[in-house]
């Protein structure tokens, strides 16, 4: 059996720079919290678990004048003023992108334009941008809601890890209805460079796996553009492979999500073979 391996594995830069910065602490500090997940992966957060991490769902069980690294995707203005009111040394592990669209987002409305936002509402990216950026003058839209008629000029941001074909189809229906619109592109480079890759593996290939988080919303772009073309399954490790998907199989194609560890990917390549 032939594997053929996306150009495009393992972390991504703002993963990459949350994972380094959390591992870093680890080692400085005693007692670090970390608020619900570093990234959308279960193996890593584990791993940092391991390392000492104390993660948390809610910042009132932090104990007082202790460490807490936010997730890649941001914490809340809520979160953050309350880890403040306990005094927590917060270090942000924010990605990069995420910090952008929010210095993107506040310049729009100090422009005095109106906002959309566009995404999933229960993401936790879209909660960090919007509790910022919330006001009268700010829309959140996923793909489903009624597009907001607008009178003044508008700029609009999307969330990272959707896919470019969604991000079209949204600027359609925006601009159908609203004249003067900015549309600022905040999504990240490195999903869509994957989600391209999808569609190259499939062309050579029986079977595609993709490697991620269930929670993953980047991964889950690419299960939904691999399941359109070929025989696909999403799973995030190599316990979740079964050997009847290999019946009559050549070739196979492995992609990943971009939080998924390169070590992941090696089991999977391995049990893959074991099973030819």
């Amino acid at each position: 059996m032939e594997i053929i391996e996306s150009r495009f594995l393992g972390f991504c830069n703002g993963v990459n720079y949350a994972y380094n910065l959390a591992n870093k602490i680890l080692n400085e500090k005693n007692e670090v919290y970390l608020l619900k997940e570093l990234v959308h992966n279960k193996d890593v957060n584990s791993e940092l678990r391991e390392k000492g991490l104390e993660i948390v769902d809610e910042i009132s069980r932090i104990p007082d004048n202790v460490t807490l690294i936010t997730p890649a995707h941001g914490i809340s203005l809520e979160e953050e003023d309350l880890a403040k009111k306990k005094r927590l040394k917060i270090i942000k592990a924010t990605c990069p992108l995420v910090t952008k669209s929010l210095i993107l987002g506040k310049k729009i409305l100090k422009d005095g334009k109106d906002l959309i936002i566009i995404g999933e509402k229960n993401h936790q990216e879209i909660k960090y941008l919007y509790s910022y950026l919330k006001g009268s003058k700010t829309y959140l839209i996923d793909i489903d809601d009624e597009i907001p008629k607008i009178k003044g000029k508008v700029g609009v941001i999307i969330q990272t890890t959707q896919s470019y074909e969604f991000y079209e189809e949204m600027k359609k229906k925006i601009k159908s209805i609203n004249n003067d619109v900015e549309f600022f592109d905040t999504l990240c480079n490195e999903s869509l460079l994957r989600q391209k890759e999808v569609y190259e593996i499939a062309k050579k290939v029986d079977l595609l796996l993709v490697i991620g988080g269930k929670n993953s919303s980047n991964t889950k772009r690419l299960y939904e553009i691999g399941v359109k073309l070929i025989k696909t399954y999403q799973i995030e490790n190599e316990n979740e492979i079964k050997k009847d998907w290999f019946n009559g199989v050549k070739v196979v194609g492995i992609i990943s999500g971009t939080s998924t560890p390169i070590k992941t990917i090696q089991n999977i390549k391995k049990k893959c073979l074991e099973l030819q």
